[in-house]
């Protein structure tokens, strides 16, 4: 059952990256651990690689596989949202 949230995950996802700054690459657990710590409840791990997805299709991150369940996230900032169209 999913439980209501005060915020988008992927917004508060976005909000810790942009608190890390521009070009700042993490891992996937460091991540994580600041999204859980940053939204004060337990987030389950399916809903933050969703929340992953829709960041890295609306262009704000990139995401670099490593090897097999380890993966670098890098936030790009959202300079280049503005510039398309």
């Amino acid at each position: 059952m999913t439980m209501w949230r005060p915020l988008p995950l992927d917004y508060v996802v976005l909000e810790v990256l942009k608190k890390k700054g521009e070009g700042v690459t993490l891992t996937e657990k460091e991540l994580y651990d600041e999204v859980v710590r940053s939204a004060g409840y337990e987030v389950p791990y399916g809903d933050f690689l969703r929340a992953l997805m829709k960041l890295e299709m609306y262009g704000y991150i990139s995401v670099y596989m490593v090897k097999e369940n380890f993966r670098h996230i890098t936030y790009l900032g959202e300079k280049f949202l503005g510039e398309q169209g």
